[in-house]
């Protein structure tokens, strides 16, 4: 087996990767804010930023919805060859067909215009479904921007804790290296036996072996956030937590985003179940054109002109127009229910956040109470083996409960901060650390107008 010289340096080393390392040694020196950190998440996150993409790529497809209104006019230019000639111009009366000019190579251009009328209302089934669509994206960007600040503040929040138990388990060395002098020293005097000293020698190996995994923890999780944060590397040292949340949120009053987007949802299906039915009406367009075409190497070209207002109604489409129709009613029904089951898991999410909350107050709580408990507890016993009343058992046990009962006071204020950005996010809101000036809403417009 190794030395026990080299393992306590193999352990040495392993802690100082982790809580010291970084790519600058004065960047290390300043703790980071969790503010900032989360200010980096929201500007620079994958997720968040893909969420935003589409959103904006559903308000291009309102845009693209709404320009059908607008009608569209079309530019051409050809050049034929006929086998017989063919005259360039339209015969009129009175016709002098011998003076018109014929050839077999013509070449032309034009413009061909279509605005369509909508008096079945398809197009503007289509602009509300659009825009619902668009509305959704929108609360669907913001609900993953809100879950990727949860998700960084919860990273944050662990690296809180491993700082409260890296700080616990050094205190613990502390105590035991002291008392590991101590039973040197009593050795030598005669006072304590050779069995005590390995005792607590085994203490202090195991306590540097915790700090070690400690250390892999902290290495892993900030491995984590840095990739939430699109950055190469999180270095910046974390202080345990000193005070938990000053006071219960309040609900705002106001739908999560996810309820939002699951109402935008059905909305927009409603809009396509409409523009399907209509698609069966009658659809109305005036159109129109412009032609200039002449024989080639000819210098009498013809212009001619037309406009027609055309009315068609599909009678027959092999069964499409119907199967358009129930999907679009499945799709309706399948939303419809996906917002009943967001509006149960929002209540569901919202107690649940809430009960965790005074859940962590309570525990919390009770870690203070253990811990003062610990500390005087460990007080007792190092006095006693100083004195050689008591065992080095009964000095490591006091020790390691004392560490456990700080690293878990910690713990406990950590998770009771986790619980209040759990339940700010179900109330849709950002975690507290997380300070904007000002938060508007997604607009959730369906108006049906150009």
């Amino acid at each position: 087996m190794p030395h026990p010289d080299i393992r306590r340096t193999t352990l040495a080393a392993l802690v100082a990767l982790a809580f010291c390392s970084g790519p600058a040694p004065a960047a290390a020196t300043e703790p980071a804010d969790l503010k900032q950190v989360l200010r980096a998440i929201a500007e620079h996150s994958p997720d968040v930023l893909a969420a935003q993409a589409a959103r904006r790529q559903t308000d291009a497809q309102v845009r693209q919805a709404r320009a059908v209104w607008f009608g569209k006019i079309d530019a051409y230019g050809l050049s034929q060859h006929y086998n017989d000639p063919r005259l360039t111009r339209p015969i009129t009366q009175p016709p002098n067909v011998a003076s018109y000019p014929f050839g077999k190579d013509q070449f032309g251009y034009g413009l061909d215009m279509q605005l369509p009328i909508d008096l079945s209302r398809q197009i503007a089934a289509e602009v509300d479904a659009a825009r619902n669509r668009a509305a959704g994206a929108r609360w669907s960007a913001e609900d993953v921007r809100l879950r990727s600040l949860l998700q960084g503040a919860a990273l944050y929040r662990n690296l809180e804790a491993l700082a409260g138990q890296r700080a616990a388990f050094e205190k613990q060395l502390d105590a035991l290296r002291t008392s590991a002098r101590v039973a040197q020293a009593g050795l030598k005097a005669g006072t304590i036996a050779r069995v005590s000293l390995l005792r607590v020698q085994a203490a202090v190996a195991e306590a540097e072996a915790a700090l070690a995994g400690v250390a892999g923890q902290d290495l892993k999780v900030r491995a984590q956030l840095a990739a939430l944060m699109s950055s190469d590397d999180f270095a910046a040292p974390v202080d345990q937590p000193q005070a938990g949340p000053a006071a219960l949120p309040t609900d705002p009053g106001t739908p999560a985003p996810t309820l939002q987007a699951a109402q935008n949802a059905l909305a927009a299906n409603q809009a396509r179940l409409h523009a399907a039915e209509r698609a069966e009406w009658p659809q109305t367009a005036l159109t129109g054109g412009w032609n200039h075409n002449a024989v080639q190497w000819d210098q009498q070209p013809v212009e001619t002109w037309q406009i027609m207002l055309a009315v068609r109604m599909n009678l027959w489409a092999g069964g499409g127009q119907k199967g358009a129709v129930d999907a679009a009613q499945a799709a309706t029904d399948e939303a419809r229910d996906r917002l009943a089951g967001a509006q149960a898991a929002l209540r569901a999410a919202r107690t649940g956040a809430l009960a965790q909350w005074h859940a962590q107050e309570a525990a919390w709580h009770a870690a203070q109470s253990g811990l003062d408990a610990a500390r005087e507890s460990a007080r007792i016993e190092q006095d006693r083996f100083k004195t050689g009343l008591g065992s080095a058992t009964e000095l490591t046990d006091a020790e390691a409960a004392l560490a456990r009962a700080r690293a878990a006071a910690t713990g406990a204020l950590a998770n009771w901060w986790q619980a209040d950005d759990a339940l700010r996010y179900a109330y849709g809101e950002p975690p507290l650390a997380y300070a904007e000036t000002t938060h508007t809403p997604p607009s959730a417009d369906g108006a049906s107008q150009p």
